[in-house]
C-alpha cells in the first residue's frame, strides 16, 4: 500500500472501507504496522467506532 497522500480518493475510500471491517482488537494491533498508512487508517476507524 501507498502512503496515504499518494492514494487517489477512489483508493483511499476503499481503503477505509475494507480496514473498517476490522474487529476493534485487530485495529489496534494495526497500531503496531511498520506500514504507516496502514497505521493511519486503522487509527481513523478507531475513531469511527468510539464516535470521536
Amino acid at each position: 500500500m501507498r502512503k496515504p497522500s499518494a492514494l487517489s480518493r477512489k483508493e483511499f475510500r476503499d481503503a477505509r472501507a475494507r480496514m473498517s471491517v476490522r474487529s476493534i482488537p485487530e485495529l489496534i494491533r494495526r497500531l503496531e504496522s511498520e506500514d504507516l498508512s496502514d497505521r493511519f487508517l486503522a487509527e481513523m476507524c478507531l475513531r469511527d467506532a468510539a464516535g470521536t
